[in-house]
């Protein structure tokens, strides 16, 4: 299932309100949140997919920058 960058920022706002104490959970948050922070920052806007981006790339740092 693709995620976009809306999707990845909704899901790190549900797993830092509601797992906390939840180690795994909070990082998993933390992961999506900095990935989504990435991207953003890059031009990609939010119904851009996530993992496809990732895949391609290997990781969010690796993608480019989007062009207009």
């Amino acid at each position: 299932m693709a995620v976009s960058i809306l999707e990845a920022l909704q899901g790190a706002e549900y797993n830092f309100d509601k797992n906390k104490g939840n180690r795994f959970a909070q990082n998993i948050g933390l992961s999506q949140l900095h990935n989504a922070i990435i991207l953003l920052e890059k031009g990609y806007g939010i119904y851009d997919e996530v993992e496809s981006l990732i895949e391609k790339y290997g990781d969010a740092e690796n993608v480019p920058e989007k062009k207009e």
